[in-house]
């Protein structure tokens, strides 16, 4: 080749760019996002999203039009309490991809999940769902999260195609078994676990539906006998853990439900779940102070924490502060409104400031999240047959009622007011819809 050749090649090069040297820039520009994207994550490993931040933005700005970056910075900004940082930076990678990613709707779904924003999420997943790209996992999933809204048909269909492929999938089996519970079907979900666990002893999800299935029927022996039944390998889940405390603290056995979580706690000292957990059993041993400096340190490891609200917000009803308490209770429940101990203090408590309608959507939240206890869905019969409220649903309540116990007289004269109510008259039926 000439001296002029190799001359023309070279202005070529730095004119043009070379195919070859721009493959290489693009290879180094992979590996550099990847390894400050990698950087981002440990940080994140160590509980510190602050430092996590700076590599991620540092990673959006090497790769301004790739997603991933833009989804490991919202999740970053979650942990550090920087919800609408989140959400916008998420908003940014949508206008990027052109709202077509399957991976950024996933994102933003798990995103408005975990900010218990479950309206939301639930709109993301259907839309993935339509797509057809939802994984088993994530079908049985978003039916609970339909199941309660309040949408039970939509959560049936949405597990249909499984049973239709696996009948007895047992998984799938189980998220029946609780959508049944909060369609009020209660005697063909109790058969469904009953069955379930005599199939498969060791299957932990049927095992925690049912002992929350016991608590809520205020059997606490037999969901003690169902929470120690469950496999050595799951014993310590948080899940198992809480529920486990909560029975022993309902039977009065407060020092149990201490030596249950002090050696867990001892191993992590800064749990808000753990510490939260104790603190309601301080309370109980009329610990006060005790309790007191748990729910600070449960506080000031996560200030929004349900547990930790709901603990303090028992201490302060106890201490005869209605207003103060319902703050409380209403604080956690906005915090995350999957949390169900709040509501089961808050619709008496509705009832004494005589707010009937606050306690009878309470008292439905509750019976929506199959956690409402024979006495609360009694009240809520009450409540509907004196408001006029909701009859068709207090119909499906008294019905399902009956079938457990036909000769009880109050079940009857409910049942009763409500088919008069339900008569040819039916202009004065005030509907109260579910929120």
């Amino acid at each position: 080749m000439s001296a002029r050749s190799v001359l023309f090649c070279l202005l070529s090069c730095a004119s043009l760019g070379c195919p070859e040297e721009a493959k290489v820039e693009e290879e180094r520009r992979v590996r550099g996002t990847a390894q400050v994207l990698a950087d981002g994550r440990a940080e994140l490993a160590k509980n510190r999203p602050d430092r996590a931040i700076a590599y991620f933005k540092e990673a959006v700005s090497m790769s301004p039009n790739d997603v991933d970056p833009y989804i490991q910075l919202a999740e970053a900004y979650r942990l550090s309490g920087n919800e609408p940082g989140a959400i916008l930076t998420l908003k940014q990678a949508e206008d990027i991809s052109g709202g077509s990613d399957p991976s950024l709707k996933r994102a933003r779904a798990d995103m408005h999940l975990k900010l218990h924003q479950e309206r939301a999420a639930i709109a993301e997943f259907l839309a993935l769902r339509d797509l057809g790209i939802l994984t088993d996992g994530e079908l049985r999933m978003v039916a609970l999260l339909l199941a309660h809204d309040g949408r039970v048909s939509d959560a049936y269909a949405t597990i249909d195609p499984i049973l239709k492929r696996t009948p007895d999938d047992p998984a799938t089996k189980t998220v029946e078994a609780e959508i049944l519970l909060v369609d009020g079907k209660e005697l063909e979900a109790a058969k469904l676990m009953d069955s379930l666990l005599t199939a498969t002893p060791d299957l932990t999800p049927a095992r925690i539906l049912r002992a929350r299935y016991f608590i809520s029927n205020l059997q606490l022996d037999a969901a003690e006998d169902d929470l120690l039944a469950v496999k050595e390998a799951d014993r310590q889940a948080p899940e198992v853990v809480t529920l486990r405390s909560r029975v022993l603290n309902q039977l009065g056995r407060h020092d149990e439900a201490a030596k249950l979580v002090e050696p867990l706690l001892e191993g992590d000292p800064r749990n808000p779940v753990l510490l939260s957990l104790l603190a309601e059993t301080r309370l109980l041993q009329e610990r006060g102070i005790d309790a007191q400096v748990l729910i600070d340190r449960a506080l000031g490891e996560n200030a929004r924490f349900a547990p930790a609200l709901y603990v303090r917000g028992r201490s302060i009803e106890l201490g005869g502060n209605i207003d103060a308490a319902v703050t409380d209770y209403e604080t956690a429940i906005r915090s995350d409104p999957s949390y169900v101990r709040p509501l089961s203090r808050l619709w008496a408590l509705y009832l004494k400031r005589k707010e009937t309608g606050e306690a009878i959507v309470t008292l439905e939240r509750l019976l929506f999240m199959g956690e409402a206890t024979q006495q609360e869905k009694l009240e809520l019969l009450r409540l509907y047959v004196d408001t006029g409220a909701n009859l068709q649903r207090g119909k499906t309540l008294v019905t399902e009622a009956l079938r457990r116990d036909p000769k009880n007289k109050e079940y009857l004269k409910l049942k009763a007011r409500i088919d008069k109510a339900l008569g040819p008259k039916k202009a004065g039926i005030i509907i109260m819809k579910h929120r």
